[in-house]
């Protein structure tokens, strides 16, 4: 947040600075030009008093008959009634220099006040943006927490329950279905969970890849009766909690069996650090097939690993078990 806080203002510190740059390059060409013709009108008058009186000789930043290359810009007038003679008006140096500064230094002050203040009203507005989202943020968390403790007592009563049926019944296949009904019940409802909980409370360790997909493949053996999978297998460690591992692999394949029609290809490339998941489905669906792809983009990105869907020809999850840098 702080990075993201610290980006907005950087970039509104280089819009106003380029913006106002720009206008000050303009306006000190338009008072460069406005300050040379006032100043020639006044070298013309000065000229003009001089014809009516040989005496005047002008004053500190106006100068007749200067020598050329004293500091003066030089202007040459012609006597309306002697066309041969021709008299010299310098225009001090300094003289547009000292106009322009004072006029460039009172824009300037200006700019530097307004910029303050804009981004003073900039830096109240963001942060009040920021304070409602975490705000509502906050409440979305408690909300989704309070709900998932309320299912999870009622996941947590109905598996007792199955227990007591399994001792009275232990080999009726309709307990036996209802039980995984409500594994996979809860696998659902921890892949909307884990994203808001608490990254400091999470146990990272090693976790064999192979041995997890296995395991999640063991959810869906009932999906799968009517479909092949291919499975190659590879040896790979992964390094991060084994909830959030186990809610990825869930999604990801479930959705490549739910979703395909005859087989389901899972690949595991232990050099590159790469999962690769895929079915037949083609360009049928929306890229990212809904939220719980998007969620498990969450997961991964907490462990700064990488998760790209490709719909080309076949529906394709590739997961990057290596940080990006």
């Amino acid at each position: 947040m702080r990075l993201e806080k610290f980006l907005l203002y950087l970039s509104l510190f280089t819009l106003l600075v380029a913006g106002f740059g720009l206008i000050n390059l303009v306006v000190f060409l338009e008072i460069k030009r406005l300050i040379e013709e006032n100043s020639y009108r006044l070298a013309y008058q000065h000229f003009l008093t001089h014809l009516q009186n040989p005496h005047h000789i002008g004053d500190k930043d106006f100068v007749i008959n200067t020598p050329e290359g004293s500091g003066y810009r030089t202007y040459i007038f012609e006597d309306p009634i002697n066309p041969l003679k021709t008299v010299r008006v310098g225009v001090r140096e300094e003289f547009f220099k000292d106009e322009v500064d004072g006029l460039m230094k009172k824009l300037i002050l200006v700019e530097f006040f307004l910029i303050f203040m804009l981004v003073f009203l900039y830096q109240r507005v963001i942060e009040g943006y920021i304070n409602r989202l975490k705000a509502k943020e906050d409440w979305i968390k408690r909300l989704m927490l309070s709900l998932a403790h309320r299912l999870g007592n009622f996941l947590a009563t109905q598996k007792v329950l199955l227990a007591i049926l399994k001792k009275s019944y232990p080999k009726d296949q309709n307990i036996e279905r209802l039980a995984k009904s409500l594994q996979k019940a809860q696998k659902e409802l921890s892949l909307f969970i884990n994203p808001v909980r608490n990254n400091k409370e999470d146990k990272k360790e090693h976790i064999n890849l192979m041995e997890l997909i296995e395991e999640t493949l063991n959810f869906f053996e009932e999906d799968l009766t009517e479909k092949r999978l291919i499975l190659r297998r590879g040896t790979l460690q992964v390094y991060m909690n084994k909830e959030d591992l186990e809610d990825v692999l869930y999604n990801l394949i479930g959705n490549a069996i739910r979703h395909s029609k005859g087989f389901v290809h899972i690949r595991v490339c232990p050099k590159v650090g790469l999962l690769v998941v895929r079915n037949d489905m083609g360009g049928e669906v929306k890229h990212g097939m809904g939220l719980g792809v998007e969620l498990t983009r969450m997961v991964l990105k907490r462990y700064n690993f990488g998760l790209r869907i490709s719909l080309k020809r076949h529906y394709t999850a590739f997961v990057l078990f290596k940080r990006q840098g």
